[in-house]
């Protein structure tokens, strides 16, 4: 997908979400089944000065979510996509910028069928935070559901 379209959705992203904005969280690619991203230290830290477990776990759900509803929009699609549930696990903790991908082995042309058919299909991404220095310090499994679109 081109840089311009994913700085788009960058844009979509900070006018729509708040907190995406706030975290300083910015696409750098997003593929049919691969988002990269990154955000900077500061605005996500704790107490402790290393980044708020709450941080990493809501920078993973947003990638992820973004990783589905941009290649939706991509198709020409604006379904609603909500997390249905997520597994995170902290390995480590984090005082540099972080850098979260996540990813899906995702068949688009099943989904599109499934949406055309007014299923719900849920999508699967896997995401991760790593540190500068390229170890992984968090990880999510988290599924996600494409929402009908509701005809008004």
């Amino acid at each position: 997908m081109s840089d311009r379209n994913v700085a788009a959705f960058n844009n979509f992203l900070h006018q729509n979400i708040p907190l995406v904005r706030f975290m300083q969280l910015q696409l750098i690619s997003c593929s049919e089944n691969k988002l990269t991203a990154k955000a900077p230290t500061t605005p996500n830290l704790n107490d402790k000065q290393t980044i708020f477990g709450g941080s990493s776990s809501a920078l993973m759900t947003v990638c992820g979510w973004s990783l589905i509803k941009f290649n939706l929009e991509q198709r020409g699609f604006n379904n609603d996509v909500v997390i249905a549930n997520a597994q995170t696990r902290w390995h480590k903790a984090q005082n540099d910028d972080l850098i979260i991908s996540a990813q899906g082995q995702v068949h688009w042309p099943d989904i599109i069928a499934a949406i055309n058919n007014r299923q719900q299909p849920k999508i699967t991404a896997d995401a991760q935070v790593i540190n500068q220095r390229k170890q992984i310090c968090t990880n999510m499994s988290a599924s996600y559901v494409i929402l009908n679109q509701v005809k008004g």
